[in-house]
């Protein structure tokens, strides 16, 4: 058995996909709540899936859902804080849970899903969380792999969420500090493939791999993108972080269903890129470019175009 935490997120989901295409049995771990109206978890469980509806960082939970499992794919996180689910809670109380449960439990491999931009001196709330998570499972004892991927995508993704706020909610675009940081985003399910090609993969424990995608994107070609599949002239004007930063955070006390805050922002004004060939050396994938998501989104627009 297998435990998937962050199964109904668009990398979580297709790691739980390309398990089962491998006839693997399969445990999940959803707060339910919003996640039922992503429809996922009835179609999970009318494919096998073993269902358990909790939050990781109850001890007791996390007990429960490692209980017979073998390993453990730790694909949960937050950007952005709720009522429900702040930063740190999710991140570093959950990696404790599941790595103490864990190993009470017997259970020999741990992957974990972190991101680029982890490092031990972050200034970014989540960064700074996904390096102590990191460290909790470095030192938990298992056969454990991390991996940092940059920015991830799909069409119903978190980024793909905060660009079309970003440009469609506003008369004008604001552009947070020079907008020339760049990120090499990579597609959901490059990312699920890479942490299933590693499962079984004696060589790949003990190590940490950066994911990347084919493309450098800087944070204005990725607005000019959105602009243009939204079909939205692109207006924009710039202000410097030590403004757009804090005009982010009271964005996301105004409007606390919005995508953005200012920790978003510390993300998104970064810089996440690395090097391809260690992941390309060692994983078979055909990467995906996100030209392809912004096709994806302006074909979806289209369609809700027609049916009105």
């Amino acid at each position: 058995m297998i435990l998937v935490t962050g199964a109904t997120g668009s990398v979580g989901s297709k790691v739980v996909d390309l398990l089962l295409e491998q006839q693997a049995e399969v445990r999940i771990l959803t707060r339910g709540q919003s996640d039922w109206a992503e429809s996922r978890l009835p179609q999970f469980r009318r494919l096998g899936v073993d269902v358990m509806v909790g939050d990781m960082r109850s001890r007791k939970t996390a007990d429960k859902a490692v209980a017979g499992c073998k390993a453990i794919i730790n694909c949960a996180g937050v950007m952005r804080s709720t009522p429900e689910a702040d930063i740190e809670s999710v991140i570093i109380d959950g990696a404790v849970n599941l790595t103490e449960a864990g190993k009470e439990a017997g259970v020999q491999r741990f992957i974990q899903l972190s991101c680029l931009g982890s490092t031990e001196h972050a200034t970014s709330l989540y960064f700074a969380c996904q390096w102590d998570a990191e460290e909790i499972v470095k030192e938990s004892g298992f056969h454990w792999t991390i991996f940092r991927p940059s920015l991830i995508f799909d069409p119903h993704s978190f980024l793909m969420q905060v660009l079309d706020f970003w440009v469609a909610k506003a008369p004008v675009i604001v552009i947070v500090g020079s907008g020339l940081n760049r990120f090499n985003p990579i597609a959901a399910e490059d990312v699920a493939k890479c942490i299933v090609q590693s499962i079984y993969d004696r060589d790949s424990s003990g190590k940490t791999y950066e994911l990347v995608g084919p493309d450098t994107w800087d944070l204005q070609s990725m607005l000019d993108k959105m602009c243009e599949t939204l079909g939205k002239p692109m207006r924009s004007i710039r202000i410097p972080s030590f403004l757009g930063i804090p005009l982010a955070g009271l964005i996301g006390q105004l409007a606390p269903k919005s995508p953005i805050d200012s920790h978003v922002m510390r993300v998104m004004t970064s810089e996440m890129i690395a090097e391809s060939a260690p992941m390309l050396e060692k994983f078979q994938i055909k990467r995906i470019s996100m030209k392809s998501c912004y096709k994806s989104l302006g074909q979806i627009g289209k369609d809700e175009d027609e049916d009105e």
